[in-house]
C-alpha cells in the first residue's frame, strides 16, 4: 500500500491509542528487518531483554524478505517471523499467524528498522498496539505512530533505542 492508502486505512480502523506509564507497560512487540547488520539486531534482542529484566512481557517479530520460509527456519513464543508471503500484493498483513500476533492487545510496538519499510509501516497500522513508537524518516510517519525518534549519531541503532528508553520513561 502507498502511504496516502495507510494513512487513510490508519484512520478508518479507529483503533485507540494513547500513551502509558513505563511502569504499566507490560506486553512489547519489537519489530525490525532480518537484513539490518548483525550490529543492529543484537542491539535490539539487548534492549528487548532490558525490557524483560524490567518485568514486561517482550516479543520479537523479525521480517524476512523472501516469499517462503525454509523447513530450517523456525519461530518460537518470543522469537515470530514473517515474511513477504505473509502479506498480500498490496503489503496488508494476511497469514492467519500474523494477524493473530498483530491484533494482540500489546502496550507497546516499536519499530527498529531505521529504514523505510512498507512492511513494518504495515504492521504499524494493522496492529492493536496501544502505543506505537518508530523512527522519524518522513512527516507521513506521524500518521503511523504516536511517538517518532529522528536515528541519529555515530551508532544510529544504538542512539535511537537509548532514546526510546529516555522518552518512554518520560510518560507520565
Amino acid at each position: 500500500m502507498n502511504s496516502r492508502s495507510l494513512i487513510k486505512k490508519s484512520k478508518q480502523l479507529g483503533i485507540e491509542r494513547h500513551a502509558i506509564r513505563y511502569d504499566e507497560i507490560r506486553k512489547v512487540l519489537l519489530v525490525w528487518d532480518a537484513t539490518q547488520s548483525k550490529t543492529d539486531i543484537e542491539e535490539i534482542k539487548a534492549f528487548g531483554h532490558a525490557l524483560r529484566k524490567s518485568g514486561k512481557d517482550i516479543t520479537f517479530l523479525a521480517f524476512h524478505p523472501i516469499k517462503k520460509f525454509s523447513p530450517d527456519m523456525k519461530e518460537n513464543e518470543l522469537h515470530r517471523l514473517c515474511c513477504k508471503g505473509d502479506f498480500n500484493m498490496f503489503q496488508v498483513p494476511k497469514k492467519k499467524e500474523l494477524l493473530d500476533l498483530i491484533r494482540q492487545p500489546f502496550d507497546l510496538l516499536v519499530n527498529c528498522c531505521l529504514s523505510e519499510h512498507p512492511y513494518l509501516t504495515s504492521i504499524a497500522v494493522f496492529t492493536k498496539a496501544g502505543f506505537r513508537v518508530g523512527p522519524f524518516l518522513q512527516n507521513e510517519d506521524t500518521n503511523f505512530y504516536e511517538l517518532l525518534v529522528k536515528p541519529n549519531g555515530a551508532d544510529p541503532c544504538e542512539n535511537y533505542l537509548i532514546e526510546i528508553g529516555r522518552y518512554l520513561r518520560k510518560i507520565q
